[in-house]
């Protein structure tokens, strides 16, 4: 998914998908398309990750982290896993 805010104004559309999710003999061959992939992946989860970027005037930095971090799966909920999580609701169901 892309989250794109500026203001009031906010988007949110579904985009593309991580490599880890396709079965590799469907991957294209292209080695520029693997070294980006390589790249990027990290065990377990291979090349699923998120970023956020914040811009803007006088941000309060540490107020930020901690809400970020506020965000992070405990232990616990980290420890059940994909099938744990599937069982979890979709915050971005299919339109």
């Amino acid at each position: 998914m892309i989250w794109s805010q500026a203001g009031i104004k906010a988007q949110v559309k579904p985009t593309g998908r991580w490599w880890a999710t396709v079965p590799k003999a469907q991957w294209p061959e292209n080695p520029r398309i693997h070294g980006y992939v390589a790249e990027r992946w990290r065990e377990p989860y291979g090349d699923r990750r998120q970023e956020l970027v914040f811009i803007g005037i006088d941000v309060d930095k540490a107020a930020i982290s901690v809400a970020l971090d506020d965000c992070l799966l405990t232990d616990e909920e980290l420890a059940l896993g994909v099938e744990g999580w599937q069982n979890w609701g979709d915050p971005f169901p299919a339109m």
